[in-house]
């Protein structure tokens, strides 16, 4: 008996093993699918929409190989078509019969400029000859396939998917066949061991005959059972056959007449952020890189590559302080990482917006870098870095993932317009709790608020010969704010400080000294001095039904201009 068992274990053992073989080699599934793409007429720009990428399960790559240079690289459809604008291009479409993948013309103008570098795209790919590229359409992906953005694109590419294959039903196979294939080995040499132990078969011997024995048989009873014992049967008849309804019942399928979950309603449509995580990491790499390469040779032109407004501005004026001066220290160095802090705008349309804050080694204070994206063709260029007050804290943001609505300068949802902050704020230092808007602001731990006002006051006490005037105006109008998670907004803001020294009488004058007396070139003037600092603020502002006050949370101040009236 013990030899048939293990035969029929062996049997089963090689139709297992036969099964996850085949399943690993002529019953394998595809490992990809590779379809091949060929152009009719030549464009400089080819679109590989989101919706051919999911075609088919994986993630595609995409291949091309030309004679040239061949550029790749993978972003948001909406922002691919956005970047193309009104150029000629060509895009992917599948066959609606024969489902394979062709090319269609859309016209246009003749495209000028390169794709390559943009800020745009989340992954690119340059190659001479031949080119590789994965194309995630996670998020909306997409493909774009240029060569240098003037020459023709490669004509001819191939889009290959890479199917996930799973080998858990093969394994599960060999497995099974192994553990009964070695079953069957231990069952046989066990019944082995023992037919040798026993020596082949023994024959008994014959027992002594033994008389007949009366056994009385017992009559079944064919009356039905009365009695509490019948009633006994009965009670538990009817519970079991009940039981074995239900079981029965279990194996039925569900009928159709079962309450099927009712739809869910659809939230509003809520614009996707603007950039990912990678993408802001290397902007701010860039953009501290060219910080780097400007301020080692105090070039502006450098700084016109990832710089605008305030930023650009204040470190404009600082490089012609050290052309003059080799005394004047090198400003702060504008870090990309560690990035304890990001939030992208959430908008699908132009001007985009960032917020980051990185914290460098050593004691210096976090900074806030603000960046805008005017158009889609144009890098994010820092407007503002802004140095973090000791002991400030941002509000309750959204996720990086989610990113933020921009808010609107003229915003009339906010206890203050975003564009009237600066004004309100330069109110407020030089009249203090006097000000209309001193009540507005909470200047109880503004330390910013504190020195300049009490410089002011200093100044205007120890200044016997001479008037002098305090003027705080906007000193940009792009003003950029960022909706926060309780309706309120971070506003980065532009602030000039306008100091007018005039002599009392004639013949007298106003005497500079330190970076002013650097940048007027003289040690002061007879007709007197105007002298312009620049303030880069961070502000929170509650929203209009919020009882909080306007709180400045970070400041950065620099000279801007000096001259004589």
């Amino acid at each position: 008996m013990r030899f048939l068992i293990a035969a029929a274990l062996f049997m089963i053992s090689v139709f297992l093993l036969l099964g996850g073989l085949a399943q690993r080699t002529i019953w394998a599934p595809p490992t990809e699918i590779r379809q091949s793409i060929e152009a009719d007429s030549a464009s400089a720009l080819v679109l590989i929409p989101n919706s051919v990428l999911e075609s088919h399960p994986g993630t595609p790559v995409l291949e091309a190989n030309a004679a040239g240079q061949i550029f790749m690289a993978s972003g948001r459809e909406s922002d691919i078509v956005a970047w193309i604008g009104n150029a000629e291009y060509l895009q992917v479409a599948a066959d609606p019969k024969t489902k394979k993948l062709g090319l269609e013309k859309n016209l246009g103008v003749r495209n000028s400029g390169s794709p390559m570098g943009s800020d745009l795209w989340r992954t690119e790919r340059t190659g001479q000859g031949a080119a590789t590229l994965k194309l995630n359409p996670a998020l909306d992906g997409a493909g774009l396939l240029a060569s240098d953005g003037s020459s023709s694109a490669p004509q001819k590419f191939e889009l290959v998917w890479r199917l996930p294959v799973s080998n858990f039903w093969s394994n599960a196979l060999l497995i099974g066949g192994a553990a009964f294939l070695l079953a069957a080995i231990i069952l046989n040499t066990i019944a082995y061991n023992v037919m040798r132990r026993k020596r082949g078969p023994r024959r008994r011997t014959p027992s002594a005959p033994k008389p007949p024995q009366y056994r009385p048989k017992k009559k079944a009873n064919a009356a039905p059972v009365r009695g509490r014992r019948s009633v006994r049967r009965a009670k538990i008849a009817l519970p079991a056959s009940l039981t074995i309804l239900a079981l029965l019942t279990g194996c039925v399928p569900a009928s159709s007449q079962s309450p099927s979950p009712s739809p869910s309603a659809s939230g509003a449509e809520v614009p996707p952020a603007a950039v990912t995580y990678q993408q802001i990491k290397r902007i701010l790499a860039d953009t501290a890189q060219v910080a780097a390469d400007a301020d080692l040779t105090s070039d502006k032109k450098v700084l016109k590559f990832r710089f605008a407004g305030a930023a650009l501005e204040q470190r404009t004026a600082h490089y012609l302080l050290r052309t003059r001066s080799t005394k004047v220290e090198a400003l702060p160095a504008i870090v990309a990482k560690p990035i304890s802090f990001s939030l992208p705008s959430a908008t699908a349309g132009w001007p985009r917006a960032i917020m980051a804050v990185t914290d460098e080694a050593g004691n210096a204070l976090p900074q806030m870098l603000v960046l805008e994206q005017q158009t889609p063709r144009s890098p994010y260029l820092l407007w503002y870095n802004i140095r973090l007050m000791p002991g400030s804290t941002l509000p309750e943001m959204p996720a990086s993932s989610v990113g933020a609505i921009p808010v609107e300068s003229n915003s009339l949802f906010l206890k203050m317009q975003p564009k009237d902050v600066a004004v309100a704020y330069g109110d407020v230092i030089n009249k203090g709790a006097s000000s209309l808007s001193s009540a507005l602001f909470n200047l109880d731990k503004d330390e910013f608020y504190k020195q300049v006002s009490a410089s002011q006051k200093s100044q205007v006490a120890n200044l016997k010969t001479a008037n002098m005037k305090f003027v705080h105006s906007l000193g940009d109008p792009n003003v950029i704010s960022l909706a926060t998670s309780n309706a309120g907004a971070l506003v980065a803001v532009y602030m000039k400080d306008t100091y007018t020294i005039r002599p009392k009488k004639r013949g007298s004058a106003v005497a500079v000294t330190g970076q002013e007396k650097i940048m007027l070139g003289a040690d002061g003037s007879t007709t007197g001095v105007r002298s312009v600092y620049g303030d880069m603020l961070l502000f929170y502002v509650p929203a209009l039904s919020d009882d909080a006050q306007v709180k400045l949370l970070g400041a950065t101040q620099g000279l801007v201009s000096v001259r004589g009236l």
